[in-house]
């Protein structure tokens, strides 16, 4: 008896697309100053990002449904944060409802936690000793590193070998462009 290779065995369980989206500008983008009152997770996109994601959606709906395949369907996992839910409900005006067949609030695609409020003084020297230190492995005070980011999204992107879907849209910040 012969044992499938992995190839086989996992590939009907991996989605046709894979589609990573950043929210549209936000109030922190306009003026970094925002994260030292606003907790980040509440920074709101402003009106021009809400614009951009409602451009997203209608691009992105024509990318899908211009594939051969007329039974499309498709799943989004979205940051908990205010930014992108936000750009989640614009993009989602652009697919009818049973397009759709889940959304769902993730942790685990939020972007690096650099700490709680961010004073733009202290993380230019917190930057700064990450540089020394070594980008990747450098946790920052009250956050998380780069390392801890990419060990949470690889076990979420883990679980979601389990599930066949088409077209799957993962929502978030920014998760390692190490800002």
């Amino acid at each position: 008896m012969t044992e499938p290779n992995q190839e086989t065995m996992h590939h009907h369980h991996l989605p046709k697309r894979i589609i990573l989206v950043r929210h549209g500008e936000s109030q922190g983008n306009l003026d970094t100053a925002a994260y030292s009152t606003t907790p980040d997770n509440k920074i709101p996109l402003t009106p021009l990002g809400l614009a951009q994601a409602r451009q997203a959606g209608n691009h992105l709906h024509k990318i899908i449904s211009d594939d051969d395949n007329k039974n499309w369907m498709v799943y989004f996992y979205v940051s908990p944060y205010d930014r992108t839910r936000s750009t989640l409900r614009e993009i989602g005006r652009s697919f009818k409802r049973e397009r759709i067949i889940g959304v769902r609030e993730e942790c685990r695609v939020r972007e690096q936690d650099f700490g709680n409020f961010q004073v733009k003084e202290r993380m230019k020297v917190i930057k700064e000793s990450r540089e020394r230190f070594g980008r990747f492995f450098y946790r920052f005070p009250e956050g998380e590193s780069a390392a801890d980011v990419f060990d949470r999204v690889s076990r979420k992107m883990q679980d979601q070998q389990r599930y066949a879907v088409h077209n799957l849209f993962i929502l978030n910040e920014k998760l390692l462009d190490g800002q």
